[in-house]
């Protein structure tokens, strides 16, 4: 071979070699830095970062409030006190007519525990006596066979609500026998606090509501600083509340509440007596 032609190959192959060379000095580098770049402290790859989402989304779903739920003071926003027309299968259709709307608010509070003589003989509490009046009046209301009747059952003590955040339920017999079988299991505990069940009960003013107390309401909880201030001007909660639904009342709040008394003293009868007549409703004893 002639000795130029060995002489241009050989450059040509010493060339080559150090391009080849070149390029694998680039492309490693760049790679391994992009490696350890995504093993820094504080530098999560993108598994990691898919873990940390998945962490986050833990954190916020234990911590944030449960908006649904009854344990927290937001909670009678969320119960339906008043009317609104259900698209349920067992609802019957009623057109072009008004329905009519009952609630019934129970207390279930640590008073309703108290043992108490009924038909000045048999011993029961409070609360199963209250449970037994309850069962009666639901067999009157189903009895009416009114499409336009519909009512829920609201606890106050402990916040618990027959209709679950649905609509007013058909006073029917089926949702009769499924209230009574829902009464019993309430247990009586919890302060009673009944300004902010009151409060919602008459801003969305149903046709009427009867409440079954066992003692004097608690305190307000969870009241606006102006409402504060209101509330140390009266001597107890009884007549903050009394003034309040004076108040709703006079504003147009059209809901009449009835009130009957379980187990209650000769003082704690006269305030509610005077509570039901501010509300436009009558007292009867249980």
């Amino acid at each position: 071979m002639p000795e130029n032609l060995k002489t241009t190959i050989t450059v040509r192959f010493a060339v080559a070699l150090c391009v080849l060379v070149l390029m694998l000095a680039v492309v490693f580098p760049v790679s391994a830095q992009g490696t350890d770049a995504a093993k820094e402290p504080g530098r999560p790859t993108a598994d990691d970062q898919g873990d940390q989402g998945e962490e986050e989304t833990k954190t916020r779903s234990v911590s944030e409030p449960v908006q649904d739920g009854h344990d927290r003071p937001t909670t009678y926003p969320k119960i339906k006190f008043g009317s609104k027309k259900s698209e349920g299968n067992e609802q019957p259709k009623v057109e072009d007519t008004k329905l009519k709307t009952r609630v019934y608010l129970l207390d279930i509070s640590n008073s309703m525990s108290k043992s108490i003589t009924v038909d000045d003989s048999r011993e029961t509490t409070r609360l199963d006596h209250m449970i037994a009046q309850m069962e009666r009046s639901l067999d009157a209301l189903a009895k009416r066979k009114d499409p336009r009747l519909r009512f829920n059952i609201v606890t106050f003590g402990s916040v618990q609500d027959f209709a679950e955040g649905g609509e007013l339920q058909a006073a029917t017999e089926d949702n009769a026998r499924r209230a009574k079988e829902w009464l019993k299991k309430l247990e009586a505990k919890g302060e009673s606090n009944m300004y902010n069940m009151l409060r919602e009960c008459f801003e969305q003013q149903p046709d009427s509501a009867t409440m079954i107390v066992g003692g004097k309401p608690g305190e307000p909880k969870d009241l606006s600083e102006e409402l504060e201030k209101e509330r140390k001007q009266y001597k107890d909660a009884g007549e903050f509340l009394l003034a309040q639904v004076k108040r709703w009342r006079k504003d147009g709040r059209s809901t009449t509440l009835d009130i009957t008394g379980i187990g209650l003293s000769a003082d704690e009868k006269e305030y509610y007596k005077r509570l039901a007549d501010a509300a436009g409703g009558t007292y009867l004893d249980a």
